[in-house]
């Protein structure tokens, strides 16, 4: 998928959830059709990415929500809404259509576990949001210095952290869903998390290529 069309996707799935988190299963019917064109227009090339992202991200949010990170205004089911797993699918999908198409990736089977491990530490430490923001300045860092991140992910990362935050930040002002620690809505290190989030995502959907 191009970029403009990508970028036009996340808008518009920004938009579904602001206005429609009051309606659990209309927004999971709505996000499942969205998902569904997102992946015929690209000739289901990205099916496997999408599932692997929806699976890992399903869990994660489950897991943070549970130990307290924060909570969804409308979720009657789970600890988080039907329709977020989806959403996690999407937002990797056309943040990699949108800005790292092209750049090198390899797979890692230890990602998943690199993601487990980043959701229980932010279940472990939301209470206090600027340890939490140096520790994953700190852990940012050392995926670095271990080269699990790489000079050519600085960019894709960058802006998977500017459209992140920016989505969250809407909905968190629509309402939808609320951080139990940040003083200012948005937590401070929300765009660590989502510059870390994609790049393990990266990875991780490469497993079943």
């Amino acid at each position: 998928m191009k970029p403009p069309l990508a970028i036009a996707f996340f808008i518009a799935g920004t938009i579904l959830m602001a206005t429609l988190w009051q309606h659990e299963l209309l927004l999971l019917a709505l996000m499942s059709a969205a998902a569904a064109l997102l992946l015929y227009i690209d000739r289901w090339k990205s099916a496997k990415h999408f599932i692997l992202a929806t699976l890992i991200g399903g869990a994660c949010e489950n897991i943070a929500v549970m130990m307290g990170a924060w909570h969804y205004a409308n979720a009657n089911w789970l600890f988080a809404p039907l329709w977020l797993p989806i959403g996690w699918g999407m937002a990797v999908v056309l943040l990699e259509d949108a800005f790292a198409a092209g750049v090198p990736v390899k797979a890692s089977q230890k990602s998943a576990v690199v993601a487990l491990l980043g959701t229980v530490g932010a279940g472990l430490s939301f209470h206090n949001e600027f340890f939490l923001l140096l520790a994953f300045a700190a852990a940012t860092a050392a995926l670095f210095l271990v080269g699990y991140h790489r000079k050519q992910d600085i960019v894709p990362g960058i802006m998977a952290a500017v459209f992140g935050t920016a989505m969250e930040s809407a909905c968190i002002m629509a309402g939808a869903w609320q951080y139990s620690a940040a003083m200012f809505g948005t937590p401070l290190w929300l765009p660590l998390c989502w510059f870390n989030a994609f790049l393990i995502m990266r990875r991780a959907m490469r497993i079943l290529d």
